[in-house]
């Protein structure tokens, strides 16, 4: 079986399907972090002391956390069908603003990118399902790098780089972006230098939990590997026969990069690993932990969102997916990481049980943690500008996907 049979087949969505998948839309919110154990060089006594004292590392010490707001209302929202009775939003799995105010949607449901206007109303799409040029078959991921949208095809093995009009300027191979290696994970910043990270291959295959060590790297947008970044934690999967997917309220890498940063988190604690762009450690990221301990009414969350919005055959092979588990003795500490406009980096504390929120912990460039917001449990954040953040919710009661924008009020 491979890496798109068992669990990731399930993200696929027909155009036929109008009201997307919940399933793909929490795990691809869910970008956790390398086990704690991994991580002694970074975190012994003597590194503490060495980053004191260097103004290229960050700093460990958090300040007093100012509490920030969104406005109760969104100032966007894009979800109703057209005049035609057809969706506009299929399976939206990466949303960007555009220097007009508007939004561009990847949308894998639909197999294209979708434009909108300021006011949320459809302008044009870009693309639609198959093989050839300007064609998608699988859409993975769109990430916003400057001034350019790459997306990832993972039917096609290559990432299509667009302008912010949507005109393609290159197809380039998976090799050519991720310095000929397979990668699980990637992120970019504004000057296009990514950081990926790869698939498991241990030996360990004995079906149940397990997790690999993998390698995690810089690229430029052209493949050259920039830096090595170590080998930490992969996510933590389930394996059956003939292959594996990710573990139901398991661990998962998290990967952000700023401007002069790169950010890899560690679930099991509240941990994140920075490292400047040369790929030298720069310290880390810290807060007080929860207990993590996984509780009857996380796993009923897990299972509520696992089904909200799915048809009844998926619905089905997600409740034969719990019977053969056993959930993790602990949830993940965090489950996303993004870098906002200012270089501030946002970690999400991972969501418990009947939690209809979300605790977002900010930190300063410097490490500091300058700030604390609450946002809806089902916003999955994708891009935070200087004064809004945007993302795809979704509605609890029909698993309806909405692209939505918030109005993000700072305080200084």
């Amino acid at each position: 079986m491979n890496r798109h049979s068992l669990f990731q087949t399930r993200q696929i969505v027909s155009r036929s399907a109008r009201r997307g998948s919940l399933s793909s839309t929490i795990r691809g919110t869910i970008v956790l972090g390398a086990a704690v154990s991994s991580l002694g060089a970074c975190n012994d006594g003597s590194d503490r002391s060495d980053r004191s004292d260097r103004s290229d590392r960050i700093s460990v010490e958090s300040a007093a956390a100012l509490e920030w707001r969104i406005d109760s209302m969104p100032s966007l929202s894009i979800a109703d069908d057209d005049a035609l009775g057809e969706p506009v939003i299929g399976n939206a799995v990466g949303v960007s603003r555009l220097p007009d105010g508007g939004v561009v949607v990847a949308d894998r449901g639909l197999s294209s990118l979708r434009f909108f206007a300021p006011d949320g109303s459809f302008v044009r799409s870009v693309g639609r399902q198959g093989t050839g040029p300007g064609e998608f078959e699988y859409i993975a991921w769109m990430h916003r790098c400057g001034d350019s949208l790459y997306v990832q095809d993972i039917g096609q093995q290559s990432v299509m780089v667009h302008a912010l009009d949507g005109t393609v300027s290159r197809s380039p191979k998976y090799a050519d972006i991720h310095g000929n290696r397979s990668t699980y994970t990637s992120a970019c910043n504004s000057d296009g230098v990514f950081i990926h990270n790869g698939w498991g291959s241990g030996s360990d295959r004995q079906p149940g939990r397990t997790r690999w060590t993998v390698p995690y790297w810089l690229t430029t947008t052209t493949g050259v590997t920039r830096a090595e970044l170590g080998e930490h934690h992969g996510s933590e999967r389930l394996v059956v026969d003939g292959g594996s997917g990710p573990h139901p309220l398991g661990k998962n890498p998290v990967l952000a990069i700023g401007s002069n940063r790169a950010y890899v988190g560690t679930a099991d604690s509240f941990f994140v690993m920075a490292f400047t762009l040369d790929g030298a450690p720069a310290g880390v990221l810290r807060n007080t932990d929860a207990d993590l301990r996984t509780t009857p009414a996380d796993v009923e969350r897990f299972k509520q969102l696992d089904t909200l919005g799915r048809s009844d055959s998926d619905s089905e092979r997600a409740v034969r997916e719990w019977s053969i588990v056993q959930f993790p003795p602990t949830v993940p500490a965090y489950d996303a990481m993004l870098v906002d406009a200012r270089d501030n980096v946002w970690v999400r504390r991972f969501p418990r049980g009947t939690d209809t929120h979300a605790e977002w912990l900010i930190f300063a460039p410097s490490g500091s943690q300058v700030a604390t917001l609450r946002l809806p449990g089902t916003l999955t954040v994708h891009e935070i500008g200087t004064d809004y953040v945007l993302g795809v919710e979704v509605d609890p009661r029909e698993g309806k996907q909405i692209v939505r924008q918030y109005r993000l009020r700072r305080i200084e």
